[in-house]
């Protein structure tokens, strides 16, 4: 019951009945109409819920909220760039849904509190020991939302915070006004992250 009603609220929120949902022990990911989520364990704890029920709620708000063709037209070609760019459109379609749903910005913190755990966030002692798509993501996130970086990782986003903000000039302060047009968003998150080369 419990992973049916993750795959219907899934469906209900990206507005697409033909969403796939399916439960692993595999890394979470997303393809097309398939989504493949955390596998729960039987005794169902309340922070593995929130964790399950937020990895759907992303899926389904990247479904309904993002162009892959806007996206693949301004997506930079370098690596290193583009997965800056991934890290700040996944900040601002998981930030339309939680500040429209409590209950989602719950689910949406827990999830990317579980995250920042496995990736040992919680240890890092240095910017070395941090991936700046990582960094960049919370920080978007604390712009559109007003939601501060999971506990675990408050320390490690912290030691990239000065250096982002000082090179991504005002850029960051309009990201807000841009969040419900994605092309204007991309448009502004690719100014940004011109100031944030060499780091």
């Amino acid at each position: 019951p419990f992973k049916a009603a993750v795959a219907t609220g899934a469906r209900s929120l990206a507005g697409e009945p033909e969403i796939e949902v399916t439960f692993g022990p595999e890394q979470p990911s997303m393809r097309g109409l398939r989504a493949k989520l955390p596998l729960p364990s039987r005794n169902l704890p309340p922070e593995e819920i929130a964790i399950v029920r937020g990895a759907g709620d992303a899926y389904a708000l990247r479904r309904a909220y993002h162009e892959d063709k806007v996206h693949n037209r301004y997506r930079p070609a370098t690596a290193d760039a583009a997965e800056l760019f991934e890290a700040a459109e996944q900040a601002r379609v998981e930030a339309i849904g939680a500040l429209a749903m409590k209950g989602v910005s719950d689910n949406l913190t827990a999830g990317l509190e579980a995250r920042c755990r496995q990736k040992g966030l919680a240890k890092a002692q240095e910017r070395a020991d941090v991936p700046l798509a990582d960094a960049l993501g919370m920080v978007v996130r604390e712009r559109l939302t007003g939601l501060a970086p999971p506990e675990s990782a408050k320390h490690a986003v912290d030691l990239w915070r000065d250096w982002i903000e000082g090179r991504a000039g005002s850029g960051l302060e309009k990201l807000e006004s841009q969040m419900s047009d994605q092309t204007p968003f991309a448009k502004l998150t690719r100014t940004i992250l011109r100031g944030l080369r060499n780091p």
